[in-house]
């Protein structure tokens, strides 16, 4: 001890009793976060005073729990489950009531990765959440296709296999084009034109198939209208139809006329008269 009461260098103070960590009666700090459990055993976080997510979607929502607790208004907490519970009845549709929460659970994991991977932090959660991290990525026109996995099964997408393999020969054919045209070009410089000539070639083939859905829709449009027209069209106007007439038909005869002579009855006469 030191002359004036204090502890050596190196040594560590003892705690006082009156603010031990032990103390009942103190709650978290305000803003801090804690650890709650829920009924079904799992952990999760939440902060302030933010309430955990309904019971149907606790399971969905596990993974990003995090950005869950950043809700801290009402109707944001509604959005998301409302786009919840549209997403999880489209994967229901697909895998069923059974696999359909873990489905949907491992893509918003996959996606929470990616997002802190390749962006960075979530800045605007509801809306990553409804725009980005829930919604199914269809990569072709497979109905069950999820980033090129099938959602019944979670098999490759047969689909988008034939894809890269279109994509594939057509990345082979124009590095065949590429060398004919540059031959004593460098490694560097082939692989720079390939990349340009392939995004000009897929752009161009976005753009085709963008213009033939719009057509598809006008199209649709233009049907549409038609009917509704039709459909609207008063219809007090009756065209009568003719009758046609009798193959044999039957001709009324004339009255007679009361001023018409008739003929005197013949008489007869009796063979005894005559004799």
């Amino acid at each position: 001890m030191r002359e004036d009461g204090g502890p050596l260098r190196g040594e560590q103070p003892k705690k006082s009793p009156s603010i031990s960590s032990e103390k009942t009666g103190l709650g978290p700090v305000a803003g801090g976060s804690v650890r709650v459990v829920d009924g079904a055993g799992q952990r999760r976080q939440q902060r302030g005073r933010v309430p955990l997510p309904p019971e149907d979607l606790r399971a969905v929502l596990a993974p990003v729990d995090l950005v869950w607790t950043r809700l801290d208004r009402p109707a944001a907490r509604r959005l998301v489950e409302a786009a919840a519970r549209s997403e999880l009845g489209r994967v229901v549709g697909f895998a069923g009531r059974t696999d359909a929460p873990q489905i949907l659970a491992d893509r918003l994991s996959r996606r929470l990765a990616e997002q802190m991977r390749l962006v960075g932090p979530i800045k605007d959660p509801v809306g990553w959440l409804i725009g980005r991290g829930l919604p199914q990525r269809q990569l072709c026109a497979e109905p069950r296709c999820d980033e090129g996995a099938l959602l019944d099964s979670s098999r490759d997408c047969p689909r988008c296999e034939d894809r890269q393999l279109d994509r594939r020969a057509q990345r082979r054919m124009v590095a065949a084009a590429v060398d004919a045209a540059m031959p004593g070009a460098s490694e560097n410089e082939r692989r720079a034109a390939v990349a340009q000539q392939m995004h000009q070639d897929v752009t161009a083939e976005a753009w085709a198939k963008a213009r033939r859905w719009e057509q598809i829709r006008e199209q649709q449009a233009a049907a549409k209208a038609r009917a509704e027209a039709e459909a609207a069209q008063p219809a007090d106007v009756v065209v009568d139809e003719p009758v046609a007439r009798s193959c044999c038909p039957h001709r009324a005869r004339p009255p007679s006329s009361p001023l018409r002579s008739r003929s005197p009855p013949t008489t007869t006469r009796s063979w005894s008269s005559r004799t």
